[in-house]
């Protein structure tokens, strides 16, 4: 007889076959009736089984079947939460009793649980149990994201063995292609002994299962969709895969073409390459591939632009009556923020046609043209926001990518457009976002806090975990009225998640139209007259701005152009207007006094075993006025001994952002994560560029920051300090930082050089008064040369690593600033001679010749006259040859 009692002891035992033969030994009438007591039982006992030694749902689910009277009922149960244990279910039981039963609706309870299968798929063992269902019932599923991924996994964890999985192919396929995101799943990992997508599909390409022609199709028409690039990274490796010939890759050259102009670096690359075989086999029109070059010579990946300005070269030598026209296009490149490539540009134009190369210079950087010494290299400017946020749809579309994806700029418009879209009262479409989303961040606190604000716009209970009190508190200690003392135990990072505390914590029940502190450009600025604007429509409303939003507007808001906004500001009547006046006249935050902190650790005998070198900051205010968020930065004081593990919670251009007027207080937070690229081997200098564009005075921490990014262990990040220095150094020079303390190790005369500069220039010591930072005045460059000699002087960077980056500024066009930076750091280098020092010299040999530099470098001349023949030697008898000729 079938009872709860004998059929959960079998289960409790495990014993799979004996459960089947007692549900089959029923009658049908009998397992009928017993149907509802099994659904009271599983309600009731569940909060029990996690006691058990094994978890009863996979044995249970053999009942479900059994006794279940329709697909509708069984699929209910099996969905529950508790019995989501799809892949301990024993499918041959399952399908035995199934048939036993002669059911009409297995193929219907799959189309079913296909139903509630959640949009980020199920583990490829429970996706075979669904897949078995629809198997065995002939049915297909619904196409939805979750059951594409799921089946997907499931058919590359199986390396096509399971002919279920292959039988969707048809059906599911194409939605691989439609569906954003899904490639980031699929990615063949290193060490990872699975497939990936590119393997799979172009083994079933090869067994005949799938048309070749046609995944060419959709693999490019995915790329040039978009999505993020890790998402297209998958869809790029099968495009290789393939290996289309040139026939087959010209029926898509306008997919190739719009990949060149928009598409990130690596398929944009792709999309070159591909472009290039099609002009090879003379399947381009000449007329597509200048449209093309036009595009990608105004891209900043300096290897794109190089590799297609060669490319319009050999098109030049082939095609000669075109010359007038790749000239013209060419002429593009001219705008170019890099000097090297603006001179690759200049050439071209020269050869292809000599008589327009005067003209066409006339539209270069001032540098380029006269071949003179740096000049401005960075962008055309400051880049505006994007447009803002203005629907419910769209902000769940940004919320769900920024899940995936953060950025600093996303973040900004997705708490702008949540203010926004709460007044329009049209909160629904977060709810799906909230419920995929809640609970998968525990240890990520913006996450965490959006999550909380979501759940507050959208009128939900609050959770059970104390988020919302710790929220609080978090918020409440960092508002003006605080009790708690202000801190520096903290990050401008955390600025980030206190605002969107403060949102989940006000909006729904103090609401405003708008936030003060969304920036009007993408370094995180807001120009003045914007929020001039901004808090006089909050006071016409009659509404007080938020605190953490105001003053992180104050630390963000650029300086007041003209009398008129300031006049507009003096108008403002209520405090916060008042305040924003004040601050406009006054300046905004005064520059913090940041100085150097050499941090050591020492041997037994008083020996520096490690060396580091940090700065600390210090507030330049005289009272006790300064805004309530001040205390997350300022002061920052640094240890006498170094640690050599990152503080790195913070992403680059989060942290960038927080303050933009004040890039010295940002590069002072980060230098013992940048330290690290030098003398760790650390990764990630993406901060050096964001912080060359931002405002304020570079001083002893950026000074730092780029010195050692220059002698970064990798490639990359050396080519992003060399983007940094380019700019920087093309500034005019900061002042009201560092002091004149010698430095542990400095030369107590200081000023070891004399007219260390290229011929016609004013002369400047080569080497800092006593300390490296010293003797602010001084260039960019110069205190680059400075740190570059004092960390190289004693091993703690790798001078080689330096050179490299250096010839890389050097060929960049910024020939006057590498020499300032090596006639300097040659003061500090050649007494101690360090691994290295033989190809800087050779370096500046170049550089001075390049710069028709006069100098007297201290130590140089004695180099040069020592006895031998070594490489040391050699190399400063050719400089000091060129310098004094």
């Amino acid at each position: 007889m079938l009872t709860w009692d004998v059929l959960d002891r079998h289960v409790r035992e495990g014993d799979d076959e004996t459960a089947t033969a007692l549900l089959l030994a029923a009658g049908e009438k009998e397992r009928l009736a017993f149907a509802a007591e099994l659904t009271a039982r599983i309600r009731a006992e569940r909060d029990d089984w996690w006691r058990r030694s094994r978890h009863p749902a996979g044995l249970y689910a053999l009942a479900v079947i059994a006794c279940a009277p329709s697909a509708a009922r069984a699929a209910g149960l099996l969905s529950r939460p508790e019995m989501r244990r799809w892949n301990e279910i024993p499918v041959d039981r399952f399908l035995e009793i199934s048939r036993a039963r002669g059911l009409t609706w297995t193929g219907d309870l799959g189309v079913r649980l296909c139903a509630k299968i959640p949009s980020d798929g199920l583990w490829p063992r429970e996706w075979r149990f669904v897949a078995a269902l629809l198997d065995e019932g002939r049915a297909e599923p619904p196409v939805t994201e979750g059951v594409v991924r799921s089946w997907l996994d499931a058919l590359i964890d199986s390396r096509l063995a399971e002919s279920a999985d292959v039988r969707f192919l048809h059906l599911l396929l194409p939605a691989v292609f439609e569906i954003d995101g899904l490639g980031s799943s699929v990615m063949a990992h290193t060490g990872d002994s699975r497939p990936g997508l590119a393997t799979v599909l172009t083994r079933l390409i090869e067994d005949g299962r799938t048309d070749r022609a046609k995944v060419l199709e959709m693999t490019v028409d995915r790329l040039v969709r978009g999505d993020r690039p890790a998402s297209l990274r998958e869809f790029a490796v099968l495009h290789e895969a393939l290996v289309p010939a040139p026939g087959e890759m010209a029926a898509h050259i306008s997919g190739y073409t719009r990949l060149l102009g928009s598409a990130p670096s690596v398929v944009a690359g792709l999309a070159q390459r591909c472009l290039r075989a099609v002009d090879d086999a003379g399947l381009l029109p000449v007329e597509t591939l200048l449209e093309a070059t036009a595009e990608v010579l105004v891209r900043t990946e300096r290897t794109l632009v190089r590799t297609q300005l060669t490319w319009l070269g050999r098109v030049a030598r082939r095609e000669p009556d075109r010359a007038a026209e790749i000239a013209e296009t060419a002429a593009v490149a001219f705008g170019h923020p890099a000097l090297d490539v603006q001179e690759r540009a200049l050439g071209l134009v020269q050869r292809v046609l000599p008589a327009s190369a005067s003209t066409a210079g006339a539209d270069m950087d001032p540098a380029m043209a006269g071949q003179a010494t740096p000049a401005a290299v960075g962008g055309s400017g400051p880049v505006t926001m994007p447009p803002p946020i203005t629907g419910a749809a769209e902000l769940a579309e940004e919320v769900s990518v920024l899940f995936e994806a953060e950025d600093a700029v996303r973040w900004e418009r997705v708490l702008a457009g949540l203010v926004t879209v709460h007044r329009g009262g049209d909160t629904a479409a977060l709810g799906p976002v909230l419920d995929r989303h809640d609970g998968r961040h525990r240890f990520h606190p913006k996450m965490i806090y959006l999550l909380e604000a979501f759940r507050v716009l959208l009128g939900r209970p609050e959770r059970d975990d104390d988020v919302r009190w710790r929220m609080a508190g978090v918020v409440q200690a960092a508002l003006p009225d605080s009790s708690r003392p202000r801190s520096s135990a903290s990050s401008p990072a955390d600025l980030l998640p206190l605002r969107i505390g403060e949102l989940a914590l006000r909006q729904a029940a103090q609401p405003v139209p708008l936030l003060l502190a969304t920036p009007t450009d993408v370094t995180g600025a807001i120009d003045a007259g914007v929020l001039v604007d901004r808090l006089a429509r909050l006071e016409a409303a009659g509404l007080t701005p938020w605190p953490i939003d105001f003053e992180q507007a104050l630390l963000r808001v650029g300086p007041a152009a003209g009398t008129e906004v300031t006049g507009r500001a003096a108008a403002l009547t209520s405090a916060r207007g008042r305040q924003l006046a004040a601050w406009l006249a006054a300046g905004g935050l005064p520059d913090p006094v940041s100085s150097r902190k050499v941090q050591c650790n020492r041997g037994p005998d008083g020996e520096i075993v490690m060396r580091r070198v940090l700065t600390e900051l210090e507030s330049a205010r005289t009272g006790d006025d300064g805004l309530r968020l001040e205390g997350l930065f300022l002061p920052l004081r640094r240890a006498d001994h170094p640690r050599y593990f990152g503080d790195r919670g913070y992403r680059p251009d989060i942290l960038a952002m927080a303050l933009p007027r004040h890039r010295e207080v940002i590069a002072a937070w980060a230098l013992p994560d940048l330290a690290g690229l030098a003398d760790q081997d650390a990764r990630d200098a993406s901060l050096l560029p964001l912080l060359a564009d931002a405002g304020g005075p570079a001083g002893p921490a950026m000074t730092l920051a780029v010195t050692y990014g220059l002698a970064a262990r990798h490639e990359a990040d050396r080519i992003a300090a060399v983007d940094a220095f380019l700019v920087l150094a093309s500034e005019t020079p900061g002042a009201g930082f560092g002091d004149d303390t010698p430095a542990e190790g400095a030369d107590p005369a200081g000023a070891r050089a004399e007219s260390a500069q290229p011929a016609g220039t004013r002369a400047e010591s080569a080497q800092p008064a006593g300390t490296p930072a010293g003797a602010a005045h001084r260039s960019f460059a110069a205190r680059v040369g400075a740190e570059l000699g004092d960390l190289g002087a004693d091993g703690t960077i790798k001078l080689g690593r330096a050179v490299s980056a250096l010839a890389g500024a050097h060929q960049a066009g910024a020939s006057a600033a590498v020499w300032e930076v090596l006639a300097t750091a040659l003061a500090w280098l050649l007494p101690t001679a360090p691994r290295g020092l033989p190809d800087m010299i050779e370096l500046a040999t170049r550089v001075a010749a390049a710069v028709g530099a006069r100098a007297t470098i201290p130590g140089l001349a004695e180099a040069a006259g020592r006895p031998g023949s070594s490489r040391l030697t050699r190399e400063a008898k050719r400089l000091h040859a060129t310098v004094t000729r």
